[in-house]
């Protein structure tokens, strides 16, 4: 036996020069599936084809650097956008490496901190079946992305507390009231502002657009097409003891109608049934939902992708949490107590210098909250949960405060 036959048999492919991009027939580069200008990546899968590629490590195979979201054995953990922002079918990290190599795609990051690319080159749009899992709750939820049959991407949502957010609204309301017994200059009355029309309390809303900001943020990275829900439902004139279960009813036509603008096929399952699949497909549920765990809240979740999409059972993919439970004061009037000459110092507002509250922001100390502001020194919470004080932020982030399964902090 040769040596180039022996190098053929072990998998080693030549590297050739550089050239121009490869088009197709249609002038579009193919881009999607790796560099134009190199002879080690092959031709493209068909969407309807399983991707039975080894991610493992081998001989001649690129590594992605630390902090890219995954290493060379993780997987399709790469999600993929077009040179007009929509969704693509996710790739490995060694794959979107040489595509950044190539020079036709560009870093992104998503809200959730995880990495993608955004190619800068026209690509087709073909995708396989992308199936969306949402087991909703009254404190935690539970949000898997299936694309193919690989489990890409397991998001447990920590909600905003609604009793903080009615304490607000009733210290709110007392100011307010308490305002109308001193001689004070108020605006006129108004008349037409009690339409009750898609009305939702405050402290349900601010539920339904924490999961609308979850669900937004998947759709806009995964091309999902189909999704299984669980559909909660209580007889609440038979029963008087499923108070917990109306927050989760509260905000369905919301969620439903934005499914319909994504045009997004829905599977509704009751809670029996959600349980029933669970059990099916062999996935293990804690008691404990406040775990930060694939256990806690997201085998239920998968359990409905799963059921949607191929009807088999996936093997369980990255974890994250994120913490949604800040709700900075943005409304109040004024401090309740009077300070010197009987004056009460109006209350700061949703924003600091021209940036909204609840911001991640850089400084010496690490990554922070931004909270307030003080003596011109911008305060934060740290990493402990502790108040702290910078003359100037790094660096400012809109991204989701996240946790990953290693119990690292909040804010990291």
């Amino acid at each position: 036996m040769s040596r180039h036959q022996s190098r053929r048999e072990a998998g080693y492919r030549k590297h050739v020069p550089d050239a121009s991009p490869v088009r197709t027939a249609a002038g579009r580069a193919q881009a999607d599936d790796g560099p134009p200008h190199t002879s080690c990546v092959g031709p493209s899968k068909p969407a309807s084809q399983p991707r039975g590629e080894n991610t493992g490590d081998r001989p001649g195979r690129a590594h992605a650097p630390q902090g890219w979201g995954g290493s060379a054995s993780s997987g399709h953990s790469v999600f993929v956008l077009d040179c007009q922002g929509r969704p693509l079918t996710p790739t490995t990290p060694a794959k979107a490496h040489k595509l950044l190599r190539a020079g036709v795609a560009e870093k992104a990051r998503s809200k959730f901190g995880t990495f993608g690319i955004r190619l800068l080159v026209a690509t087709r749009h073909e995708t396989p079946q992308t199936t969306l899992g949402v087991d909703h709750g009254t404190k935690f939820e539970g949000y898997p992305v299936i694309v193919d049959q690989e489990n890409n991407l397991n998001v447990k949502l920590d909600l905003p507390d609604k009793k903080k957010v009615l304490k607000k609204i009733e210290d709110r309301r007392a100011l307010r009231r308490a305002r109308r017994f001193r001689n004070c200059r108020r605006r006129p009355r108004r008349s037409d502002n009690r339409s009750r029309k898609n009305f939702l309390a405050p402290s349900q809303k601010v539920i339904v657009d924490s999961r609308l900001k979850i669900l937004r943020e998947l759709c806009r990275i995964y091309p999902v097409s189909v999704a299984g829900i669980e559909d909660v439902c209580f007889h609440h004139a038979a029963k008087r003891w499923g108070t917990n279960f109306s927050t989760v009813e509260i905000g369905k036509a919301k969620i439903r109608a934005f499914f319909a603008e994504q045009k997004i096929n829905v599977t509704e399952y009751k809670g029996h049934e959600t349980q029933e699949l669970r059990q099916g497909f062999g996935y293990h549920k804690t008691m404990d939902k406040s775990e930060d765990r694939f256990e806690s809240h997201c085998s239920d979740s998968l359990a409905l992708a799963c059921a949607v999409g191929t009807g088999e059972s996936v093997e369980p993919g990255p974890f994250l949490a994120v913490d949604d439970t800040y709700r900075a004061v943005r409304r109040r009037l004024h401090d309740t107590q009077p300070g010197t000459g009987g004056i009460r110092e109006p209350y700061s507002t949703g924003t600091v210098a021209g940036l909204r509250k609840g911001l991640l922001i850089g400084t010496p100390r690490g990554p922070g909250r931004l909270c307030g502001i003080k003596k011109g020194a911008l305060r934060y919470y740290d990493r402990d949960g502790q108040r702290q004080s910078v003359k100037a932020a790094h660096w400012i982030s809109p991204s989701f405060v996240t946790r990953r399964k290693d119990g690292d902090s909040p804010v990291a």
